[in-house]
């Protein structure tokens, strides 16, 4: 995942909680969100995404990202 480029990984997280993909899937994903979350650019688009209206659970999936640990 580390050659995904940052704007398809925030759009794979998306669809795949959009799609209801695997959990563990989706754990995955998360997980490599969570470790370019300490990259200040990333962390401004995640937010940005983050805050847009897809509807309910993304704002909660995405603040667990940031929170986890």
């Amino acid at each position: 995942m580390r050659t995904l480029k940052d704007d398809w990984l925030i759009q794979c997280y998306m669809d795949a909680v959009h799609l209801q993909l695997e959990p563990e899937f989706i754990d995955l994903l998360l997980e490599e969100i969570h470790k370019r979350s300490t990259n200040p650019a990333f962390r401004q688009m995640w937010m940005a995404v983050s805050r847009s209206p897809w509807g309910p659970g993304h704002e909660a999936a995405a603040g667990a990202a940031f929170h986890a640990n």
